[in-house]
């Protein structure tokens, strides 16, 4: 598959889930049986706001872990895997191997453009809200 097409799909899945999860709020929130626009406009920000903030959260966990943050929390969790399940038959490797080992994500902006896009339609419903 070439580059455009990977792109294409990742965003597709990542604003289909993100879109899932909007109406997964909204219908929790029972939007279809209200009728007061300003209850209307509470709670599509609320449902655009959960999942732009979810997709900016993972895109900054994602690079907090690309610049290696997180790797200390990883190679320990890894560790105790390992030793927990020793039929696994991986090698014990140390610290200084793992973080020469490991291998950054790319590509993962995408999280960042989703989740900017549904916040902000969640802060134009949250401006009307008040302003009605």
């Amino acid at each position: 598959m070439n580059k455009i097409v990977k792109n294409i799909l990742k965003y597709s899945i990542s604003f289909l889930i993100a879109t899932g999860i909007f109406f997964l709020v909204i219908s929790i929130r029972n939007i279809y049986s209200i009728t007061d626009l300003q209850q209307i406009y509470r709670y599509l920000s609320d449902g655009f706001i959960i999942p732009g903030v979810l997709f900016i959260a993972v895109g900054l966990l994602i690079f907090l872990s690309n610049e290696g943050a997180l790797r200390g929390v990883g190679y320990v969790v890894k560790r105790a895997v390992l030793m927990l399940l020793p039929f696994l038959g991986a090698k014990h490797e140390t610290y200084a191997e793992y973080c020469a080992n490991y291998k950054k994500a790319n590509g993962f902006s995408f999280f960042f453009i989703i989740g900017g896009l549904f916040t902000l339609a969640g802060i134009i419903f949250t401006i009307l809200f008040y302003t009605l």
